[in-house]
């Protein structure tokens, strides 16, 4: 349980990670309220607050955290695992609205999620954001210029908003969760060639292996939310290829460190 009472506002809830960290969280006992855009999520407790959320609309975000305040009179946690993958292809025939509201949901979405919470932490002087990226974060992502530049933005957001925090005992990181089977997947599928060489190898990879578990990233998700994870604060760590169980005992040295950071390259 640990997680017990802590409430947690649980953003994207109906995807398949967001169904898999409510579950998570649920049994780690947390007062849960979740956010959706589509379809309600499947949770069996009838104690769970439910939202229709678009991370889009500020004053949508501002209301459901506002009634969270109200009901629970904190927030302790955030996950935000809301985000589209936008246009699929080339830049140079990329429909300009499409691209836009991916930058706006991915990018724009999380600093409302982020915005509203924030002052309840900062006045209960405790809390934890947790966002998640994806594939382009941080490396190139050709044919996919949206998702991957929206999340490469929120990888920085993460890592300025946790040193603008410091001291505040708020901290702020962010997952990538690994090649997931979820919507984002067959929506790559259904785009075919579009998506370049690179996309297709993924894709014939992900039929073989059938991805990797939503599991692996609510577990991580659940050791950044609890006292565990104390202290570590600013980070980019997969779900996948981090050593991430074993964080609790290192978390000083991380942070004395640029691991688990976004930093450019040298020219030599």
């Amino acid at each position: 349980m640990q997680l017990k009472n802590k409430v947690c506002l649980i953003a994207g809830a109906s995807g398949a990670i967001g169904s898999a960290v409510a579950k998570r969280f649920q049994e780690e006992g947390a007062r849960l309220v979740v956010g959706y855009l589509s379809h309600k999520p499947l949770l069996d407790d009838a104690t769970v607050l439910r939202f229709a959320l678009n991370v889009r609309d500020w004053s949508a975000v501002q209301k459901c955290v506002e009634d969270v305040e109200r009901r629970f009179g904190r927030v302790d946690v955030l996950v935000n695992c809301t985000g589209v993958l936008g246009p699929i292809g080339p830049v140079s025939g990329a429909q300009a609205e499409a691209w836009v509201e991916a930058v706006e949901t991915n990018l724009v979405g999380s600093f409302y999620l982020t915005r509203a919470v924030l002052p309840l932490m900062l006045e209960q002087h405790s809390g934890k954001i947790i966002h998640f990226s994806g594939g382009g974060a941080a490396y190139a992502r050709p044919f996919f210029t949206a998702y991957g530049a929206s999340k490469a933005a929120l990888v920085r957001f993460t890592e300025s908003l946790a040193h603008e925090l410091c001291g505040t005992n708020i901290d702020v990181n962010i997952i990538a969760p690994g090649p997931v089977n979820s919507r984002m997947w067959d929506q790559m599928r259904a785009a075919g060639n579009a998506g370049g060489q690179r996309t297709r190898e993924e894709i014939r990879k992900m039929e073989e292996s059938g991805g990797v578990s939503p599991d692996r990233a609510a577990a991580l998700a659940v050791f950044l939310a609890s006292e565990r994870s104390k202290g570590l604060t600013g980070r980019l760590i997969s779900a996948v290829y981090d050593p991430w169980e074993e964080l609790e005992q290192r978390i000083p040295a991380i942070m004395n460190s640029e691991a688990g950071t976004l930093r450019r390259v040298p020219i030599v």
